[in-house]
């Protein structure tokens, strides 16, 4: 969504919310109500230039059942509550279940034909909820199949109650605020393991641990957080900076992917080749997890999740569902550590062998990936 799509979105809500704190009840037309009304005023005019006394009267019963459609229609939205259940986190297009509950507190007057339609980030969703009595003091639930498109943090406005009861003349509603959030987590895709990993529980590949190892791999300045007990003192010593000794650690069956999620430009192809490399990497992640791999994730802005199983998956889910392309643009560019890695992103790097996922080819998505360094899928 560009800035200026954005900015009209939030200026259409506050127009909304205005209009609604003003006028809690809207009223509409349903075709059956336009055909009544100039029917009415047909018999009223008719009336009024005949002065027949037939037609007064007929008049006076089509002006008493609009007014006892709106007594009745008022009495029917009075007095009820709304309750939404939802789960906490979701995965892009794919449908999952929303529960509305009516509550109708009135002590003696049920409420008949009630409709609820939900209100998602300021836009009326397309499925509704349809209550054809709800008696005194009863709650009655139906759950409706919502899907999301895109990841992110969604949010969940309101609720709208209407009722056409009880001529179906007009259609009155109010909105309920009922504010809900849930995390939608990207979308699963078709994807392969590449080559190189799929065969990784034969040889191993090698993840670089911090002083976990016998193998020497680098000397480098000791960050705030690291444990003194890394520093090599020697060096430290020569060069007058805390310097910590790093080496690397075999480990088997290890699926590292490094992602680069930013989008180099503001144009929808940017941003589209951005939300793909988001895709493919949580599809990587699900299917490395359930192949028995450990999975490593190394992305920007600077953050790193590791994971075996579905319970340490979700945390690594939540991030990349989160992420902000735009932010990531500004951030340095992430580096892999292991032996072979999954590159997503074309900033992303590597300092072993590695295989590089286009996220713009879907061709690529149905085969198996090189197996060789530095090979291009």
């Amino acid at each position: 969504m560009t800035a200026r799509q954005d900015l009209r979105g939030k200026r259409r809500r506050r127009r909304r919310e205005l209009r609604r704190s003003l006028f809690p009840r809207s009223l509409s037309f349903t075709r059956e109500g336009k055909a009544y009304v100039a029917v009415t005023l047909g018999v009223g005019f008719a009336a009024v230039n005949t002065a027949n006394n037939l037609l007064f009267l007929v008049l006076g019963m089509m002006l008493g059942l609009i007014v006892m459609s709106g007594i009745l229609s008022e009495a029917t939205l009075r007095g009820v509550r709304i309750a939404r259940r939802l789960p906490a986190r979701v995965q892009a297009k794919e449908s999952f279940p929303v529960e509305l509950a009516l509550t109708n507190t009135k002590r003696r007057f049920a409420s008949f034909g009630v409709e609820l339609k939900d209100e998602i980030e300021g836009e009326s969703y397309r499925r509704r909820c349809f209550f054809l009595r709800v008696g005194p003091g009863e709650e009655r639930a139906i759950a409706y199949r919502c899907e999301l498109p895109k990841r992110g943090k969604v949010r969940f406005d309101g609720t709208v109650v209407s009722t056409r009861f009880p001529f179906g003349l007009f259609e009155k509603s109010r909105f309920m605020n009922l504010e809900d959030e849930v995390i939608v987590l990207p979308a699963q895709v078709e994807v392969a393991l590449p080559g190189a990993i799929a065969a990784v529980g034969d040889y191993g590949s090698r993840l670089l641990e911090r002083g976990a190892g016998q193998e020497f791999r680098e000397l480098r300045e000791r960050a705030p957080d690291e444990d003194p007990r890394r520093i090599h003192w020697r060096t430290t010593a020569r060069v007058g900076k805390e310097m910590v000794r790093l080496t690397e650690v075999e480990t088997e069956g290890l699926l590292e992917i490094v992602l680069d999620p930013g989008a180099s430009e503001a144009s929808a192809a940017s941003i589209a080749g951005a939300e793909r490399a988001i895709e493919l990497a949580a599809s990587l992640a699900r299917l490395g997890v359930r192949r028995g791999l450990a999975v490593r994730l190394v992305t920007t802005p600077p953050a790193v999740f590791e994971c075996r199983d579905r319970e340490q998956l979700l945390p690594l889910l939540e991030h990349l569902a989160l992420l902000d392309t735009a932010e990531a643009a500004l951030s340095p560019a992430p580096l892999g550590q292991a032996r072979t890695s999954v590159l997503l992103g074309v900033r992303a790097g590597a300092r072993g062998a590695f295989v590089r996922l286009d996220s713009l080819a879907p061709a690529s998505l149905r085969s198996s990936f090189p197996a060789s360094a530095g090979a291009n899928a």
